[in-house]
């Protein structure tokens, strides 16, 4: 089997490896959404501070003036922005009225471009846009001078346009750009991925896992599926095998049948004739291997008869495995005595079988104890042992011959394999059918230079 198994290990590997990945991919995408949104709510949580706080000072401003009776005074938005940048760390302002005109800026010189007017609409609506610039400088944004104290040389910057509204009215005054030391939101913006890449590995690692289990379960039960479609196949192509050769069988029954009835009588005739030619010439091999053949032809004539009588009537009586076991003892002494081969019998069991299974056990046996003899050297022993087990009898054949080919062995019981000279190969097929109308099967237990074992197993039905 290492061969089926490697492809299958590769294939779940395979399939494993590209959910990961697909589900890593899923993770990264998801992870970087996330990132984006988080920096734009910080960015944007920044600037509403900031909005929130020009807007009291804008507010504190204008009651100030109020009390002195000034309704408006000249550089009135820059003062309020200019306080909110002391309390926030801003470097740079420049302040623009509702009028999109320049107010005013510090420090100075500083550009009088009003904002873009996609960021003047946002102002309008009175939303504050915020944008981090990670690598910029100072100079370059307001104009500063290189080498001022002031100066910030390619660091993070936060640019910051603030909508100004005093706080009891949603009329939009003017507009503030500030720009701030972005180091600490950067820091912050590092802590989120951090967070996030923790996150995204714990949630990858623990779904890899999950998703290694179901993987790996799924493909363990179409393994186990495939298993037993493929063990059902195989049972499928024997049944269809026996199938085939009992429907043969049948036909050979019935040619058996009629071949039996024709030859019982000629038979007799034979058994007469060669006894008469015995009494008159003593001490003929020839006579005595006539005899031989005779009294083999008739007992095989009467074994077949007393099956086919035991289909027709019924199973009128019953034998235990030891009585099977010493009728085939006994139909077997003449041919082990002709050719100098002992037969033991070992083994005593109670349990019984209906007539027609124990004349089938009982054929089954005698064909197994006849090709062991057969096969076996003048002067060996073979075994016929029969034991009780827990489910009905079995019937062990042991020879000591030498064991059997390989090419036998591959189709043991199928037709037309046979190692003996003029053999049909019929012997061990035919009894596997016969082993399997008795409820039983023949199984091949060893097969060694030391010798070959062939077991007969009978199993017990509810009427035995």
């Amino acid at each position: 089997m290492p061969g089926p198994v490697q492809p299958r290990r590769l294939a779940l590997v395979a399939v494993i490896a590209a959910t990961l990945a697909v589900f890593g991919a899923v993770i990264g995408f998801v992870s970087w959404q996330l990132r984006s949104g988080l920096r734009a709510q910080i960015l944007q949580r920044e600037a509403a501070t900031l909005t929130e706080v020009a807007d009291l000072q804008l507010t504190t401003e204008a009651d100030a003036l109020a009390k002195l009776g000034i309704a408006d005074a000249p550089g009135e938005l820059l003062n309020a922005v200019l306080r909110t940048s002391k309390l926030r760390g801003v470097f740079a302002v420049r302040v623009f009225d509702a009028a999109r005109h320049f107010a005013g800026a510090l420090p100075l010189p500083w550009s009088e471009e009003p904002p873009s007017t996609n960021d003047w609409d946002r102002l309008l609506a009175g939303r504050p846009v915020a944008r981090l610039h990670p690598r910029s400088s100072a100079a370059e944004v307001v104009g500063l001078v290189p080498g001022r104290q002031d100066t910030r040389e390619d660091e993070p910057l936060i640019e910051t346009w603030l909508p100004l509204k005093r706080v009891d009215s949603d009329r939009l005054v003017g507009a503030a750009q500030l720009w701030t030391d972005g180091r600490s939101i950067l820091r912050e913006f590092e802590l989120v991925d951090r967070r996030l890449l923790t996150q995204g590995l714990l949630a990858w690692l623990g779904g890899s896992i999950l998703i290694g289990v179901l993987v790996g379960w799924a493909f363990g039960r179409l393994a186990s599926a495939n298993r037993q479609l493929l063990s059902r196949t195989k049972e499928l192509a024997r049944a269809n095998r026996e199938l085939t050769l009992a429907a043969k069988t049948s036909a050979l029954g019935a040619l058996a049948a009629h071949l039996v009835h024709e030859l019982k009588n000629p038979i007799a005739g034979l058994e007469e004739f060669v006894a008469l030619q015995g009494g008159r010439q003593t001490g003929s091999s020839e006579l005595a291997a006539a005899t031989e053949l005779t009294q083999r032809l008739r007992t095989l004539v009467n074994d077949v008869v007393g099956v086919m009588r035991d289909e027709q009537v019924g199973d009128q009586y019953e034998l235990t495995g030891s009585e099977i076991a010493s009728v085939v003892a006994t139909r077997a002494a003449a041919l082990g005595s002709a050719r100098g081969v002992s037969l033991v019998v070992d083994g005593v069991t109670t349990k019984s079988l209906a007539a027609r299974r124990a004349n089938l056990a009982a054929l089954v046996c005698f064909n197994l104890v006849q090709n062991a003899i057969e096969a076996s050297a003048s002067g060996n022993t073979v075994e016929l042992r029969v034991a009780a087990t827990a489910h009905g009898i079995d019937f062990l054949v042991t020879d000591r011959a030498g064991g059997l080919p390989d090419a036998v062995r591959a189709r043991l019981f199928q037709p037309c394999q046979t190692t003996k000279p003029g053999g049909s190969g019929l012997g061990l097929a035919l009894s596997q059918q016969l082993a399997r109308q008795a409820g039983g099967i023949i199984e091949l237990v060893q097969s060694e230079t030391s010798g070959t074992i062939f077991r007969l197993r009978l199993a017990f039905d509810h009427a035995d």
